[in-house]
């Protein structure tokens, strides 16, 4: 059981399309405020110049909000929902139940098969880390982990089009594992939680991938990278200067 128990909310979002959309969350104010950035495209914004979406993998699912934003713009993609977390999971897969695209997989991914415990996060579900830190209550829960490059190959999988790693201090794990993978990676969405883990990021892309938009912090942030070749694509700075416009006008 996690900290939270049986509390949820249900809420009404206008998401980035202007459809309202109905979602379901752990009954918390970070619960609400993240997942409402997340489905009204703020987080993990759309960037409708990137083409021919077939292999979508949200590694860290938490309740569903990426795997559902995801899910909307690449109707025609496979989306692979990655959330080890029972109540997490539980959630996800209720928010999700509507998009016969997306697989919800009760498993995270990592650098080795292994089962570990899952410490729970103080406030948010999303914050639950097989990390022991400040920010985790003393619950924790045994969850199933597989290495991610192996597991991508036991199922078919040869492309990654659009990745997104939010593992709470895990993601040097996920993203090493599926090294040979990521020149295949369009859009890859990743929350760093060190500069070790970032400096570490950056050399795995550097050679396939520019930063794209970011919120960088010392030991904390938020990353787009996009592949080269998009970077090259006439619309990606049209596209940036939209979000950017965005971002300011909300400020004020």
């Amino acid at each position: 059981m996690s900290p939270e128990g049986d509390a949820s909310m249900q809420f009404t979002v206008s998401v980035d399309d202007g459809e309202p959309i109905e979602f379901e969350c752990a009954d918390t104010l970070v619960s609400r405020w993240v997942n409402q950035d997340i489905l009204r495209g703020k987080t993990y914004p759309y960037l409708p110049f990137v083409g021919d979406v077939q292999v979508v993998l949200d590694v860290g699912a938490n309740c569903g909000a990426t795997t559902v934003h995801l899910a909307r713009h690449y109707p025609d993609a496979q989306v692979h929902a990655f959330e080890p977390g029972s109540a997490a999971r539980l959630y996800l897969e209720r928010n999700a139940a509507g998009f016969a695209n997306v697989h919800v997989h009760p498993i995270g991914l990592y650098s080795s098969d292994c089962q570990l415990p899952l410490y729970f996060g103080d406030g948010d579900l999303g914050m639950a880390s097989i990390h022991a830190r400040e920010v985790n209550l003393q619950g924790s829960e045994l969850v199933t982990l597989k290495a991610a490059g192996p597991w991508a190959a036991e199922h078919g999988i040869d492309r990654i089009d659009i990745l997104k790693v939010d593992v709470e201090g895990a993601e040097v794990d996920v993203v090493t594992s599926l090294a040979h993978l990521l020149p295949t990676v369009k859009v890859f969405y990743v929350e760093y939680d060190s500069r070790q883990s970032r400096r570490a990021i950056d050399a795995l892309v550097e050679r396939t991938h520019e930063i794209y938009v970011g919120s960088l912090f010392l030991d904390q942030g938020e990353v787009i990278y996009l592949r080269k070749d998009l970077a090259d694509h006439p619309d990606a700075t049209e596209r940036l200067r939209e979000l950017l416009a965005a971002s300011m006008a909300e400020r004020h």
